[in-house]
């Protein structure tokens, strides 16, 4: 068993998808499939249950995704302490984070990768709540995360501010002439949503701000590919598969047509917040610092960036 079969099968883990990891790993989804049956066939066991919706790990699957993860972890870490022992080299810390905050973070995360002295932080990012759980395993040393559900609230973390989400509508549909949609006029419609499991701290809440009388069977639309972010929703939406929460400002940014975002009322908002290992180096504790002084006060509203030139989608 290699470190990069390894790196392979824990990309796959993540992605849940072979497609998706094999983009991750800049490589061809045949040749992430042999590595991933190589394995198998070392360890004599089946690690994904292989479904049209995507690979799903198996008991076994489980329990190698926690051990490869710290494995990977330790070697990234023993290779980071040979570094820094070295004349004139700069310490890693490694900063996870989860999908569709790069949107509105665009920006400060850019700068965070040089700006700290004697620092190199590493930004990478990870399909939902996995950044948390990356932080958890000490496979990253900081995460930004969409607002934790109570069960991940065990790692140190403050709330670097609030996102406010619209609501995404074909082009055509009867309400997309209005500026504001109350959410009592969506009650019948179709919703599509990201994946729950990822994002367990923001789904439900999301669902019931969108349907606050409750959704109906088979009312709430969830497919795997979805959380590839906010440019599948959508296309789903321009598609005719219902409509969709989205951060007001990235509809703007996207290539997609056939879709207007209008503002919800009442709004929503979702926290953004960073968090941090438990007893941090001091170089993670600085750039945790950086992180919150670029964003800027802590708990205020946070907004995707405008690009010059880009012209709302539907307007």
């Amino acid at each position: 068993m290699e470190l990069r079969q390894l790196r392979y099968f824990v990309a796959v883990a993540e992605e849940r998808r072979f497609a998706a990891a094999a983009r991750r790993l800049h490589m061809a989804p045949p040749s992430l499939s042999q590595q991933i049956r190589a394995l198998e066939r070392e360890l004599r066991v089946t690690l994904f249950d292989r479904t049209p919706q995507g690979a799903e790990l198996t008991a076994a699957g489980r329990v190698l995704a926690d051990r490869a993860r710290v494995i990977l972890a330790e070697v990234e870490r023993a290779r980071e302490d040979v570094r820094s022992a070295g004349p004139e080299q700069r310490e890693q810390v490694q900063v996870r984070v989860c999908t569709m905050a790069e949107w509105v973070l665009d920006g400060p995360l850019r700068l965070i990768g040089t700006a700290v002295d004697g620092v190199e932080a590493v930004v990478s990012s990870s399909p939902g709540d996995d950044a948390v759980e990356a932080v958890r395993q000490s496979r990253a040393d900081v995460a930004v995360v969409w607002e934790r559900s109570p069960a991940q609230r065990d790692l140190p973390g403050l709330v670097l501010g609030a996102v406010t989400f619209g609501v995404a509508l074909p082009s055509g549909h009867p309400l997309a002439g209005r500026v504001e949609i109350g959410v009592a006029e969506l009650a019948q419609e179709q919703v599509v949503m990201f994946p729950r499991s990822p994002f367990a701290g923001i789904w439900q809440r999301t669902v019931d701000h969108l349907l606050p009388r409750g959704a109906g069977r088979d009312q709430v639309v969830v497919e795997p590919d979805l959380i590839n972010g906010p440019e599948a929703m959508l296309r789903a939406v321009a598609a005719g598969a219902g409509v969709a929460p989205v951060i007001l400002g990235v509809a703007e940014l996207l290539d997609v047509d056939g879709v207007v975002v209008r503002q919800l009322a009442p709004e929503l908002a979702l926290d953004l917040e960073v968090v941090w290992r438990r007893s941090p180096r001091p170089a993670v504790r600085r750039v945790v610092d950086q992180v919150i002084g670029t964003v800027g006060e802590p708990g205020v509203l946070l907004t995707a960036p405008q690009h010059p030139g880009t012209t709302p989608r539907g307007h």
